[in-house]
């Protein structure tokens, strides 16, 4: 605590709608900066005492592992050091946020409180609510319950635990939704942050995944593909990155496959010849609700992995940290049924 007994709450900014001031998104001229963005909104100080570092000032599409790896030191030398805050918020784009938070899920090696949020509208636009949301954002990163329950996401009054939500609308403030489970709290105007539920899938410093030990140009995210399954889909993307890549995510049907167009070269079989040539192949749903089972058998080669509950975005990131600790088939699929 700090000698002013507020919580002192740091904020890591990498920019995103909620600190955009222009609506131009490819110059870091059109966002705030972390300073400006603390300087805008005086009552954070009434809940927290409140510093930050700007990481970037990107939109979410712009954002590369790089700034996750920036972020990550940030928050780690932070919380290592001999004062460390009483919580994190990390500000970000939305169209990604829910990847950012699930990477930091995994990745941080610390219980204090981090937080990640976003804004649907720009500062100057009708009906933003970027402010509101960082300011419950700092409530929720100050608060002790907050504390050991791993990456949060605080927007529209809600709190989502980082492994389960996802962003399933545009423009919308309610944008946010953890489909399979729900949220696990409430930061409701004028109310003390409150949580209903605990998630039990291992987080933060209950993982195995250590990033100090992968340097950033190791890290395979960039080498998984994410591919969809639609009617008539054939082989031909499957084809084409098979040969090159770390891991294929499938957004497949909601039952668990691709596509077999009958009279057309067969995506899923273009998937199951991956999987055989020992390419990790990781089955999801394009839907919002449901789980393909991590010890799937719908391919015959055990480099096909089910995603869980685990959207496709999702699980690409778990499979890049799961590749930076082995590549044996068995083991990866055990990191699917534990985070």
């Amino acid at each position: 605590m700090s000698a002013s007994d507020k919580p002192h709450v740091h904020i890591v900014a990498t920019g995103g709608t909620i600190a955009n001031v222009t609506g131009d998104y490819d110059s870091p001229d059109g966002f705030l900066t972390a300073d400006d963005l603390i300087d805008e909104m005086p009552k954070l100080e009434t809940v927290a005492d409140v510093t930050s570092t700007g990481i970037s000032r990107l939109g979410s599409s712009s954002l590369t592992p790089e700034v996750w790896y920036e972020t990550y030191e940030e928050i780690m030398s932070k919380a290592e050091s001999e004062d460390p805050p009483d919580g994190f918020v990390v500000t970000h784009g939305s169209n990604t946020s829910e990847e950012t938070a699930y990477f930091l899920n995994l990745a941080l090696e610390t219980d204090i409180p981090v937080v990640v949020t976003a804004a649907q509208r720009g500062i100057n636009k009708t009906g933003s609510e970027g402010f509101k949301n960082l300011f419950d954002a700092v409530r929720t990163a100050a608060s002790p319950d907050a504390a050991g329950r791993g990456t949060l996401l605080v927007t529209n009054d809600e709190v989502h635990h980082a492994r389960d939500v996802s962003k399933l609308a545009s423009n919308r403030p309610d944008a946010w939704e953890s489909s399979n489970f729900g949220k696990v709290g409430l930061a409701s105007p004028g109310q003390p942050v409150t949580f209903y539920r605990s998630v039990d899938r291992k987080t933060g410093t209950d993982t195995v995944f250590d990033i100090d030990e992968t340097p950033l140009e190791e890290f395979p995210l960039t080498d998984i593909h994410v591919v969809y399954a639609a009617l008539a889909e054939d082989n031909t993307i499957v084809d084409a990155i098979a040969d090159d890549a770390a891991g294929i995510v499938v957004a497949g049907f909601l039952t668990g496959g691709g596509a077999s167009p009958d009279g057309l070269p067969s995506q899923s079989e273009a998937l199951e010849r991956a999987a055989e040539n020992e390419v990790p192949v990781v089955m999801c749903t394009r839907g919002s609700y449901g789980k393909i089972e991590p010890d799937m058998d719908r391919f015959d080669s055990e480099y096909a992995i089910g995603g869980d509950t685990l959207r496709p975005q999702k699980a690409r990131v778990l499979l890049a940290l799961g590749l930076t600790q082995t590549s044996d088939p068995e083991t990866l699929t055990e990191f699917f049924e534990t985070y």
